[in-house]
């Protein structure tokens, strides 16, 4: 059987159990291919293209090459999109269970894409050089190591400054603004050469859309949101507390990747931490949470320790698999018993077309016979007659066993 677009997304789909939904949609937003095991979230394909406009104007005015990946991590499940030239590839994932994807099977199916394009769409000469970096930038997202907490060096009581000073040489800018691009704090390297407002104005564009789009799709409010270009660079916003314990602030970074991602975010959550001393709120404590679980995924051996006595750990962690192996088996069942409904409404459709068509086919038939054969008696007129009562039996018998 020829491979197609669905078959393709399946093989991601089946890849982890923690991804939920697998998607093709083009530049606009209108989806083209899709494979899932839970109910769609609506406006997923608009959220990924307006993300990505938004990017491409961040990227084109930072002069930071093309945006690639975009991922958006929400209180329960994460959208990550990969630019694939056509469109883009767009993947659901309970980030909880696990939100490392596997970049070598994913630049496979994405290379098998282009062969079904090329071959049948008749793209050849299509560029689909995107393409080619996708595989390594996934693998510098889910790489590097962690940066360990440590104290900020505050001046004159300052905080958010202190915590902003470009000291680690992986980040570029970093900026914390109101929710109107007012600046609170900022501070660049030399490299950089671009004020407060228009840095934070730029990304904050960003933020606003991600927020929009994810309230549209009713999946809350991006707990960070994160774009990585071709030329080895990445933005990233997240919130960054209260100001007067009303105003919301946020935070806005460009950094490096050559190091991998994971050293920006767990140095991005030190400074996250330092601020909630003193603007912190509840949405700041869920992004440390949140950076927490997704770098134990990489790294298991930095797991906190509790002190819980060995035995009740054991049962806590058999109880964790059992109630994820009985939830991944119900929407599992849910999704195939949703499709063979979809599938039998489909044959009954079908059924009650073909029975009709039988019925009006042998009203004419018999219409003709009685013009054309009358007073005709031969043997093989009979045998014909036979022949088609025994068809037009068969058929009715099998689109009863079908239908009932």
């Amino acid at each position: 059987m020829a491979a197609n677009p669905e078959t393709i997304l399946a093989k991601i789909l089946r890849s982890s159990q923690s991804i939920k939904q697998v998607l093709i949609c083009d530049k606009v937003g209108l989806v083209i291919s899709k494979v899932l095991r839970i109910k769609p979230i609506e406006g997923i394909g608009a959220l990924e293209s307006s993300i990505f406009r938004a990017a491409e104007d961040v990227c084109e005015f930072l002069s930071l090459g093309k945006s690639v990946i975009h991922i958006s991590v929400f209180s329960d499940k994460s959208i990550i999109g990969i630019d694939i030239g056509l469109g883009y590839l767009v993947l659901v994932i309970e980030h909880k269970i696990k939100w490392i994807l596997d970049s070598q099977l994913i630049k496979t199916c994405l290379n098998d894409l282009i062969n079904i394009w090329v071959s049948e769409l008749g793209l050849e000469g299509y560029d689909f050089s995107v393409i080619q970096g996708i595989h390594q930038i996934l693998s510098v997202v889910f790489s590097g190591t962690i940066t360990p907490s440590h104290p900020f060096q505050i001046q004159g009581g300052d905080v958010v400054q202190g915590v902003l000073s470009i000291s680690n040489p992986l980040f570029l800018a970093n900026c914390i603004t109101n929710e109107l691009g007012l600046p609170i704090g900022f501070d660049s390297s030399q490299s950089i050469d671009i004020g407060s407002e228009e840095f934070g104005g730029t990304l904050l564009s960003l933020d606003a859309v991600a927020k929009e789009k994810g309230e549209n799709a009713a999946l809350g409010t991006p707990v960070f949101s994160a774009v990585f270009t071709n030329q080895n660079k990445g933005i990233l916003t997240c919130h960054a507390g209260l100001l007067e314990g009303i105003e919301p602030l946020v935070f806005q970074s460009l950094f490096e990747l050559r190091d991998g991602f994971i050293p920006v975010l767990t140095e991005i959550n030190n400074m996250i931490s330092a601020i909630s001393k003193e603007y912190g709120d509840e949405q700041m404590q869920y992004f440390m949470g949140t950076v927490e679980n997704l770098v134990r995924q990489i790294y298991p051996s930095e797991r906190k320790a509790v002190t819980v006595p060995v035995a009740a750990e054991d049962d806590k962690r058999i109880q964790a698999i059992l109630a994820e192996m009985g939830k991944n088996i119900e929407e599992s069942i849910n999704y195939y018993m949703s499709m063979l409904g979809d599938l039998m409404e489909l044959i009954s459709s079908r059924a009650l077309e073909i029975r009709k068509s039988i019925e009006s086919y042998d009203s004419d038939f018999s219409k003709w016979l009685n013009v054309n054969t009358k007073g005709i008696q031969h043997p093989r007129i009979q045998s014909e007659l036979r022949k088609w009562e025994d068809a037009k039996n068969l058929i009715n018998t099998k689109l009863k066993a079908l239908t009932d």
